[in-house]
C-alpha cells in the first residue's frame, strides 16, 4: 500500500486540533455512531456549546468534569467542551457500582458530572440520586452537598431526575456565556494542561487516576495514526469504551490528528459490530482481543462483511494479532505496546511490516518515546536480545491524581517511568513483550511467562480464553494453574498434552479449571480479576484461604 505521510500538527491542545481540522474541512465526517454523521464544523459548534455551558456553570481551569456515558456523540462533545476551556475530562467507567462511582466522585473532587439516565443494564439514575441524596432538594445547577462539595452540577441525559438538568437545559444554559469569555479561555490552555483523569483498575488497591496532558495527546495520536496509514479517507471503528485509554488516547485523537471519521455504536456487541463495520464501510479496527474472538465467532460474521477493515490496531498479543491480521484478514493491522501511563502505545509496528514481525513482535518505539531494557534489580541496561524491565521516557503521565506516593513509585528520578513490565528488543530495534514482572510464575526454579502459557493453551481449537495464576507449593515454589474457557467438553488431561506437545514441560499447567465467560470474576473494567483467581484455586488445590 502507498501512504503519504500527513503533516504534524502544529495543535498543542485538543481544542486548537479540532479548530484547525474543522476550518480545514468543514464538511468531512468527525464522528458517525448509528445514523448520525456529524462533521467536523458540527462537532465544533457542538464542542464549543458544551464549554460555554461548563464556563456558565462556573467551571474553570483545572476544574474537573467527569461523564458516566457509552460511546455516542455527548461523550465526544463534553470532552472537547472540556479541553476549550482547560478544565480535566474524568470519564468513569460505565461498569462502575455505587460504591465505585461514590469513591471517584470524591477522589477527583468533580465540579459537573454528565450522566446517561441508564445505560445497559445499569440506572445510573438510581444510583447517584442514591450517592447524592441531597439532589432531589436542590436547585438544578446549584448543588451542595457535604461529601462532594466541588460538585456544582449533575446532568443526566433520558429521565428528568430531580435536581439535574437535563441535557437540553445544561446545553441551553451556556448561551449566556459571552463569545469574548469563552475565547479567553480557550487562549489559557496549553499543552502541559490535564486533558484527562483515565482511572486504571484496582485489583488489591484502590484505582490510580492516570494524568495526562493536551500536547502528548495529540503529537502521540499522530505518530500512533502514522504508524498504521491512517488518511483523512479512513473511518476507524472503535469497539473499546471511549473511557479506555484505547478509546480516550488512542483512536479518537489517532482520527482527529488525521482528519479521519471515528465511527462508535454505544457499547459492543459482536452483531452490532459486524452490521456497523459493514454499514458504514469502516477502514480501520481499534477493537481488543476479546472483542475480535466474539465477532469472529458471531453467527453473522464472514470476511465479506467485514472485508472493508484494511488496518489498525492488531494488539499486543500473538494470537489476539494473529486472530486480527489472519482469521480476520485485516492485513495492514500494526502491532503495538503500551499503557494508560503511555498515552495509548508506546510502540507501534508498521503497517507495511512483515506478517512474521507483527506476530512476534509490538514495533518499535514512537517519535518522542525513549525504551529502555534493564535488569529489574540493578536497573542496568542490558543487552539486546536479553529480557529485563521496560522502562520509558517521553510521552508519560506526569503522575497519578492526589496520589504521590504511587508517582514517585513510578516516576523515577531521571525521568522514566517504570512500566513494571518485561520485555527484549530484537536485532531491529522492535520490542517483544513478555509479561508482567509481578506475574512471572516461578515454578521448580524456572521463570515462567503466563502469557505464552495463555497463548499456548489459545491454540487449541475448542478454547476461546485462557487466564493463568500461580498459587504456591512447598516444593516448587509456584504451581501453574489455567482457569479455560472452552467452547465445549473438553478433557482436562487433553488440554495439558496439547501444551506438552508445543512447548517445554515446565510450561504445562499442573491444574486445568473450566469457566464459562460468564463464571470468571471480572474487575470494574471487565478485565478478569486474576487476584480472585488465585484466591479461588487455592482453597481449591491447598486447602488454604478457606
Amino acid at each position: 500500500m502507498q501512504f503519504t505521510p500527513s503533516p504534524r500538527p502544529e495543535s498543542l491542545t485538543l481544542g486548537d486540533l479540532l479548530d484547525r481540522m474543522a476550518q480545514k474541512q468543514p464538511h468531512r465526517p468527525a464522528v458517525i455512531h448509528f445514523a448520525d454523521v456529524i462533521t467536523y464544523a458540527e462537532l465544533r459548534t457542538a464542542s464549543h456549546a458544551a464549554a460555554r455551558s461548563l464556563l456558565a456553570l462556573g467551571v474553570g481551569r483545572g476544574d474537573r468534569v467527569g461523564v458516566l456515558l457509552g460511546n455516542q456523540p455527548e461523550w465526544i462533545t463534553l470532552c472537547l467542551g472540556s479541553a476549550y476551556i482547560g478544565a480535566t475530562f474524568v470519564p468513569l467507567n460505565t461498569w462502575y457500582k455505587d460504591t465505585e462511582i461514590e469513591w471517584t466522585l470524591a477522589h477527583c473532587g468533580l465540579s459537573v458530572l454528565v450522566c446517561a439516565s441508564r445505560f445497559l443494564n445499569q440506572n445510573f439514575a438510581d444510583m447517584v440520586s442514591r450517592i447524592l441524596p441531597e439532589l432531589a432538594t436542590s436547585e438544578p445547577g446549584n448543588l451542595c452537598a457535604e461529601r462532594f462539595p466541588n460538585l456544582r452540577a449533575v446532568v443526566f441525559l433520558g429521565d428528568r431526575v430531580a435536581g439535574a438538568l437535563a441535557w437540553n437545559e445544561f446545553i441551553g444554559g451556556g448561551a449566556q456565556t459571552a463569545a469574548n469569555s469563552l475565547q479567553s479561555a480557550m487562549d489559557a490552555v496549553t499543552g502541559s494542561d490535564h486533558a484527562f483523569i483515565l482511572y486504571t483498575s484496582g485489583s488489591t488497591a484502590e484505582p490510580k487516576g492516570v494524568l495526562l496532558n493536551h500536547g502528548s495527546v495529540v503529537q502521540n495520536g499522530f505518530d500512533m495514526g502514522e504508524r498504521r496509514f491512517i488518511i483523512s479517507d479512513d473511518r476507524i471503528w472503535l469497539g473499546s469504551p471511549l473511557f479506555y485509554g484505547l478509546g480516550a488516547t488512542n483512536a479518537m485523537p489517532v482520527a482527529f490528528t488525521h482528519g479521519a471519521s471515528l465511527v462508535i455504536q454505544g457499547a459492543f456487541d459482536p452483531g452490532i459490530a459486524i452490521e456497523t463495520i459493514a454499514t458504514h464501510q469502516a477502514t480501520a479496527y481499534y477493537g481488543t482481543g476479546n472483542m475480535t474472538r466474539a465477532i469472529l465467532d458471531h453467527p453473522d460474521y464472514s470476511t465479506r462483511k467485514v472485508g472493508s477493515l484494511k488496518k489498525g490496531n492488531a494488539g499486543t498479543m500473538t494470537e489476539f494479532k494473529r486472530m486480527t491480521l489472519v482469521e480476520m484478514g485485516i492485513s495492514l493491522a500494526s502491532p503495538a505496546y503500551g499503557l494508560t501511563e503511555s498515552y495509548g502505545n508506546a510502540t507501534v509496528g508498521m503497517a507495511d511490516d512483515p506478517l512474521e514481525a507483527k506476530l512476534r513482535t509490538n514495533g518499535r518505539p514512537l517519535p518522542g518515546m525513549e525504551l529502555l531494557i534493564v535488569d529489574p534489580q540493578t536497573s542496568v541496561s542490558l543487552p539486546q536480545g536479553q529480557t529485563g524491565l521496560i522502562l520509558l521516557r517521553g510521552h508519560t503521565t506526569p503522575g497519578y491524581f492526589g496520589n504521590p506516593e504511587e508517582t514517585s513509585r513510578a516516576l523515577r528520578p531521571d525521568g522514566f517511568f517504570d512500566t513494571g513490565d518485561l520485555g527484549s528488543l530484537d536485532g531491529e530495534g522492535r520490542l517483544i513483550f513478555h509479561s508482567r514482572l509481578k506475574d512471572v510464575i516461578k515454578s521448580g526454579g524456572i521463570n515462567i511467562s503466563p502469557i505464552e502459557v495463555e497463548q499456548l493453551l489459545m491454540r487449541h481449537p475448542h478454547v476461546r480464553d485462557a487466564h493463568v495464576v500461580a498459587i504456591p507449593h512447598p516444593k516448587l515454589g509456584e504451581m501453574i494453574v489455567a482457569f479455560v474457557d472452552a467452547s465445549q467438553t473438553v478433557p482436562e488431561q487433553e488440554v495439558k498434552d496439547f501444551v506438552k506437545e508445543r512447548a517445554a514441560s515446565f510450561k504445562v499447567p499442573h491444574h486445568v479449571v473450566f469457566r464459562s465467560e460468564e463464571q470468571l470474576p471480572r474487575l470494574a473494567s471487565g478485565k478478569v480479576a486474576k487476584h480472585r483467581l488465585v484466591q479461588e484455586a487455592t482453597r481449591e488445590f491447598t486447602g488454604e484461604g478457606t
